[in-house]
């Protein structure tokens, strides 16, 4: 398994997408100047890794890990690191080739974590790279932190690193997780002790009051049963009763409703007689209002025929007086025509000049004519106006005058006959005014006939109505009988004992409900019998008086007694368990304590191998030792580190006693000798080479190329040496305040370039 790449996209100040792309083998160079952005490539490990400390990652709340922006870039939403390994020996436990894992932050707070785009949690990251020997706080990452905490001068504080190395920190988990439990453990047991102490005093007393409460139990269903026999033996009684009145008042319905149903037939005679009597009632009363309006109508016709009559006979007297008026007219109308013609013919027998002379007297003539008659006026009118109209012609005047006289004549004749016609007439009117004189007015016979009709139907109407009073009072007269008025009696009594026989059995039923929540479908199916209620009876109440006695009575002790004695077994079994635990938790401390101290033994031997190897390469001719600080019966677990070293065939000295650049190769000698032991697939260096002089630094690169062999090796560093040893740089610029660039050199490839 090898490191093949890792993402930076919106991460501390790696703003935009930013690719380290590393070979399987050989030195990595990350470089560039202070401040540019180099240890947030530490902190992108760390963070991708699975780190949850913020302040191994320089950040005091998660969301500053996001591109916070600069005065050209806007501040970014997310922050997101993603690295990639070669998988194919799968070293990783994981059935990928190649394997991928994102961490994302947003600022609202939220993460995303992914392994080949699949989302899981931070946890199932962190555990896929224990189990490949990878960690934030393994040798994957060294920094100064580790230099100095082996430099440290504390053996202590010195151990603490040897430890996690020889791996035996696993065991010390397992061994402050088992004494917490073991404490844990001899807490429970002090509580058990006191719940046992305090259940077995309870339980003496719980076992009186279970005994006590079953006997007034067992005495409780002893009366139930004899209740619940008595009881059913009770209803038994009681609904064979209700049924023999059932079936004799049944029975008398029965005979009832044939008497109710004569009853209802005698009932509807009754009503119909009464119905029609209403209806007779009412004929007769329409009868009496029919008669009465015949009455006022015939007055009516008789009053309004005199009237009419006297109406008449003053129409015929009026005719008769304008008759003779008119006759009067006519006879004067004549004698004046004769006396006129008799003028005329005088004067006609006078010279025709002289007619002209009569004019006046033609208009004296026609004004009387006017007066007289219309139709003589009219002819007159006409003659006056033709005589003017002729005034001129003198010549024709007398034949004028002849014309005239002979309409005179005519006309004369005419009048005549007029009055001979108005003569006759005034005969006839007086006539039937004599016949139609005043006489009392004749009644209409056929309303006469009607009322004598309407008359006898009320008698009849009369006569039928007392047919039917005397129906309905000799109906009413029908009474009961004496044997169904004491059939009615028993039926009476039959009912009251049937209410107080359902009673009594709606009382028992209703307590045996109440008290045993039986019915009586239920009650009857209990096989229990009572040969002798009154024997059943007695020893009921003497049952009652023997569970009065022993009232009070906790009837819930019983199964609290229950409860208690099987917590007491339980109480006692968890006991037994718990001591047996502890004993166990003692053993597997003690066990623990043997491995650990076995492994880290064996791990410090060899450590101090490897290191006394990796020393004499890096100081040739020197010697170096680590070894406990042991005292009579300690525990090596216990004991600090001490390290020794021998550079250059000098005398064996301290840590302390070396030069900076001694001390520091010194621990980076220690640091190798750690990788040596655990090999982990990658290892990032972030400059643990500053405090080393020249000298040093290429002993130091020469010894990393070597390393770089087995482990891919990545440094952070200033150091031109340590560039110039690397086959990959990458460096990183700030050409934009705020926002860091990365830049990449292949050494080698520049190598064969330059050697082409």
């Amino acid at each position: 398994m090898f490191l093949k790449s890792l993402v930076l996209r919106g991460f501390k100040t790696f703003a935009d997408k930013t690719v380290f792309e590393f070979e399987p083998n050989g030195l990595t160079a990350i470089v560039g100047p202070n401040g540019c952005g180099k240890s947030n490539t530490v902190d992108a490990f760390r963070f991708i890794l699975g780190e949850g400390s913020l302040s191994e990652i320089r950040v005091k709340e998660l969301s500053d890990i996001i591109f916070a922006g600069t005065q050209t870039k806007k501040p970014l939403s997310m922050g997101e690191v993603a690295i990639t390994f070669d998988n194919s020996d799968h070293a990783l436990p994981i059935d990928f080739s190649e394997v991928s894992i994102r961490r994302r932050t947003f600022r609202d707070g939220a993460s995303d974590f992914l392994i080949n785009n699949n989302s899981c949690r931070l946890k199932d990251i962190r555990d896929l790279f224990l189990d490949a020997g990878i960690s934030e706080d393994s040798l994957s990452i060294i920094g100064q932190g580790k230099v100095d905490s082996i430099l440290s001068s504390q053996p202590e504080e010195r151990r603490q690193v040897f430890e996690e190395v020889a791996g035996i920190k696993k065991y010390k988990q397992r061994k402050e997780e088992a004494e917490k439990k073991l404490i844990l453990a001899e807490q429970n047991l002090l509580r058990i002790c006191d719940l046992k102490n305090e259940i077995g005093e309870n339980l003496s007393v719980l076992e009186e009051q279970s005994k006590a409460a079953e006997e007034y139990l067992a005495l409780k269903e002893s009366f139930r049963s004899l209740e619940i026999g008595i009881s059913k033996k009770q209803v038994a009684v009681l609904l064979e009763k209700s049924g023999l009145l059932k079936e004799e008042i049944e029975r008398f319905e029965k005979s009832e409703d044939e008497r109710l149903k004569k009853e209802k037939i005698v009932g509807a005679e009754k009503h119909s007689l009464k119905e029609k009597i209403k209806t007779l009632d009412l004929e007769l009363e329409n009868a009496r209002i029919k008669l009465e309006t015949l009455r006022e109508k015939a007055e009516t016709e008789r009053f309004a025929a005199m009237m009419e009559k006297e109406n008449r006979l003053r129409d015929l007297k009026e005719a008769e007086r304008f008759l003779a008026f008119e006759i009067g007219q006519l006879k004067n109308t004549n004698g004046t025509i004769d006396a006129k013609l008799l003028e005329l013919r005088k004067k006609t027998e006078r010279a025709g000049v002289e007619a002209m002379d009569i004019l006046p007297e033609l208009k004296e003539f026609v004004a009387l004519s006017e007066k007289l008659f219309s139709i003589s006026r009219s002819l007159i009118k006409g003659l006056h106006q033709k005589e003017i109209e002729d005034h001129s012609k003198s010549s024709r005047l007398l034949d004028i005058l002849n014309a005239e006289i002979v309409e005179f004549t005519e006309q004369k004749q005419n009048n005549e006959n007029a009055l001979r016609q108005k003569e006759a007439e005034m005969k006839a009117a007086a006539e039937k005014l004599n016949a139609e004189q005043p006489s009392p007015p004749l009644v209409n016979l056929a309303i006469q006939e009607e009322q004598a009709k309407l008359q006898e139907k009320i008698v009849e109407l009369k006569k039928e109505k007392e047919q039917c009073a005397d129906n309905i009072e000799f109906l009413e007269s029908r009474g009961e009988t004496p044997e169904e008025a004491a059939a009615r009696e028993f039926h009476l009594k039959n009912k009251l004992l049937l209410a107080k026989t359902e009673g009594e059995l709606s009382q028992v039923t209703e307590r045996i409900f109440a008290e045993y929540n039986l019915t009586v479908s239920d009650l009857m199916q209990i096989e229990t019998e009572i040969p002798n209620v009154g024997a059943a009876k007695k020893e009921t109440l003497r049952l009652k008086s023997r569970m009065l006695e022993l009232e009070p009575v906790n009837l819930i002790a019983i199964e609290e007694y229950k409860q208690s004695t099987g917590r007491f077994r339980l109480i006692n079994e968890q006991y037994e368990d718990l001591n047996s635990a502890r004993e166990n938790l003692k053993g597997l401390i003690a066990e623990l304590d043997l491995k650990a101290r076995e492994e880290f033994l064996r791990k410090m031997e060899i450590i101090s191998a490897h290191f006394k190897q990796i020393f004499t390469e890096l100081f040739p001719g020197g010697e170096a030792k680590i070894e406990l600080a042991l005292s009579e019966n300690s525990n090596p677990l216990e004991a600090g580190i001490e390290i020794s070293t021998c550079p250059g065939g000098r005398k064996w000295l301290p840590l302390q006693a070396l030069s900076g650049g001694e001390r520091a190769l010194t621990a980076i000698a220690i640091l190798f000798a750690f990788l040596k032991t655990n090999p982990s697939p990658f290892c990032i260096l972030d400059e643990v080479d500053a405090p080393l002089d020249d000298a040093n630094i290429d002993r130091f690169t020469k010894y990393l190329k070597e390393m770089a062999k087995v482990t891919q090796m990545m440094i952070i560093t200033h150091n031109k040496h340590t560039m110039k040893a690397a086959d990959t740089i990458y460096g990183i610029t700030m050409e934009e305040a705020g926002v860091s660039k990365l830049l990449s050199m292949k050494m080698n490839k520049l190598a064969a370039e330059t050697v082409a």
